[in-house]
Order: structure tokens, then C-alpha cells, then sequence
């Protein structure tokens, strides 16, 4: 079959057509043929070789990498039931044991144990992945493939704008790739009174105000940012936004997360920080109340519900407007050059072609 594989801890991936299918089903797994696959930005972290990603890696290259995708189920163990042949489906690809106290008091987000497909074991970006069944996620027939192709990353936006009430609220979202710009959309619908919304990219920007944001400021320009913290501080009642949604992990936007929040305000934290930044605790959060809400993956199996509820919406169109490419499996490098050099939001690839076959 093809896969697009990271073979050793250097710079860039392999597409080959000769990996072999999955063939052994223990009785509890699944195994799909894929239909599409979103590229994350974690993809391009290991495309780029991220020294922590390479570190996590090395013991399990060569390996198909891919955590986001839709498919059909193939085929199934002899012990796996409420599936069927040919049924419509995603998964979960944060594997959890289970057993832990986490996962037996409905944290599974936060295993113990947890692995992640297409980083720790073969993932989706290939014909076919074969997945545990507990894992596998059935999708409405209806839900359109470019959007079922990146639901994992969908469910980190709603997990993360659905962490604090924001109704009526004044938020701010720091960055604005394609999860920052599912969370504007969210907030918008959700019923947010300012949506204010900072990154360095015009076309990310672009969209996001497009998507509902009140105001949006390219801080790469200092007026630029500067006139962020003056808005968002400039409520003399408040001196300060309601929610902060991080979702760049600039250190920069960190920094400025603490200097835009009131007393007492929210804080969800998707990004992950790559660098150091100053924090006053007792200025920034003892004093000021903070409340902060730290978002990895998405709640087990919560935020799945609650994202295929909200795609019955507006919030689909929202979803299908974040897609700006389509490749086939074969030319992914050309779906990575795009991301890469910024020019696209979310890049999808289908194995059997470029979606429009």
C-alpha cells in the first residue's frame, strides 16, 4: 500500500507504494481504508525533524506517521461489535490503557499510559490503519470528507473554547491558525461579546475576521501590537479581556496573555510554549485570581459528542472553510511546502486523489 513515512530523525518524510497492509487483527482491532488525512501541524513538526519529536520517535522509525483521518472499516476482529463493514468513521488516536486512575475517573485525556497514533505507532497517512476498535469513532454518512478528514484537530478548538463560559464574554484568541480560527468561530457562535485576535500570518488573520473576530492586529508590526493591549485593556470597568484562548505557544503570546486578562479572567492554554518568557506569579495570577486551564487532545469521549453535535450547525461551514488544499497522498510534499511556507490553513490528502475524483 502507499504510506508517507518518517524514516530516520533528518529532515523530511518518504512516500512509498510498497509498505504492507495490516493483515493480523487481534480480535478487538479495526482495520480502516482510509479516505483522507489532515496535516497537522505536528506532521510538520516531524517533517522539520523538531528535536523533541525526534527524540520521541527514533526507537520506533521507519513509521507511518498521520493522526488525522477519515475512512471505511475494512475488515474486524472476531471480538469487535457495534461496527460493521463499510461503516463511516474516524478515531481517537490518543490511546488510552484504560486501567489507570485517570481513565477510570473519566480523564482519559490524561492517561498515564497514553500513546499517540501516527507518533508512537503507525499512523494515517497510508491506504490503510488498523486501530484498536475501542478507539474508532462512527461518522455521520453526510459529514463532508475534507472536514471528517481532520476532526482530531477539530476537537482540540471545541475542547479548548468550550473549557470557560464565554458567553457574553470579551475573549481573546492568540493565534490564528486553523485551530484559532475554529475557536473565533465557536466563541462567535457561542455568543462571545468581543472576539479580539493576534498572529503574524495576513491571510490567518484574514480569515479569522471572516470567521467573526471583532478585531484582529498582526502583531509582527509593534504599533500593531501595541494597539492590541491598548483594546483589549481599554474597558475602564474591566481593564482587561474576560477569556484568554492561547493557541500559537509563542512565548511572546504568553507574555501577552497575562498583560490583556482582568482580574479574575480565564486562561485556556493549547499551545505549547517553545521558549521562556517571564511570569510574575504573584503579580500575574496569585493577585490578579487567575484561572488556568491547561488543554491537551480532547476529553474521552466528551469532546467528540459535543463536536459532532456542533457540526450539525453553522460551525460545519466554519469547518469547511478552513480547508484551502486538497492533494493526493502522493504529493503530499506539496501539501507540506504549502504549510510551510504559510500559504494555506488546513491541507488535506486523499489517498485515491486529490478529493475531487
Amino acid at each position: 500500500m502507499q504510506a508517507i513515512q518518517k524514516q530516520t530523525t533528518d529532515k523530511g518524510l518518504t512516500y512509498l507504494t510498497n509498505v504492507p497492509v495490516p493483515e493480523e487483527l487481534r480480535p478487538t482491532d479495526v482495520l480502516i481504508k482510509v479516505k483522507a488525512s489532515g496535516i497537522c501541524g505536528t506532521d510538520v513538526h516531524i517533517y522539520s525533524a523538531k528535536p523533541s519529536l525526534m527524540n520521541r520517535m527514533g526507537p520506533h522509525l521507519p513509521l507511518t506517521i498521520g493522526h488525522e483521518f477519515c475512512g471505511h472499516i475494512a475488515a474486524m476482529g472476531k471480538a469487535v461489535e457495534g461496527l460493521e463493514i463499510g461503516q463511516f468513521v474516524s478515531a481517537e488516536m490518543h490511546l488510552t490503557c484504560g486501567t489507570c486512575y485517570n481513565c477510570r475517573t473519566g480523564n482519559g485525556h490524561w492517561c498515564l499510559s497514553q500513546t499517540v497514533a501516527g507518533i508512537d505507532s503507525s499512523g494515517a497517512f497510508a491506504d490503510y490503519i488498523r486501530l484498536p476498535a475501542k478507539a474508532i469513532i462512527a461518522l455521520p454518512t453526510d459529514l463532508p470528507i475534507e472536514v471528517a478528514a481532520y476532526l482530531d484537530a477539530i476537537g482540540n478548538s471545541v475542547y479548548t473554547a468550550r473549557s470557560v463560559d464565554v458567553v457574553g464574554k470579551d475573549v481573546a484568541v492568540l493565534g490564528a491558525g486553523p485551530l484559532g480560527i475554529l475557536a473565533v468561530a465557536l466563541c462567535r457562535i457561542m455568543g462571545a461579546r468581543r472576539i479580539y485576535v493576534t498572529d503574524v500570518e495576513p491571510l490567518a488573520l484574514s480569515a479569522a475576521k471572516a470567521e467573526g473576530a471583532t478585531e484582529v492586529f498582526n502583531v509582527k508590526d509593534e504599533r500593531e501590537h501595541n494597539e492590541f493591549i491598548r483594546m483589549a485593556t481599554s474597558e475602564k470597568s474591566k481593564q482587561g479581556v474576560d477569556v484568554v484562548l492561547e493557541m500559537s505557544g509563542h512565548p511572546s503570546a504568553y507574555r501577552d496573555a497575562f498583560d490583556v486578562m482582568r482580574i479574575g479572567a480565564d486562561m485556556s492554554l493549547l499551545g505549547l510554549p517553545s521558549g521562556e518568557f517571564p511570569v510574575n506569579f504573584s503579580a500575574d495570577v496569585v493577585l490578579k485570581g487567575i484561572t488556568i486551564h491547561g488543554i491537551f487532545g480532547r476529553r474521552i469521549f466528551n469532546t467528540w459528542t459535543d463536536m459532532l453535535a456542533l457540526l450539525q450547525g453553522e460551525f460545519l461551514k466554519s469547518a469547511q472553510r478552513i480547508v484551502t488544499h486538497k492533494f493526493s497522498l502522493g504529493d503530499y510534499d506539496k501539501g507540506f511546502e504549502v504549510k510551510l511556507a504559510g500559504q494555506g490553513l488546513k491541507v488535506v490528502l486523499y489517498p485515491e486523489g486529490n478529493g475531487k475524483v
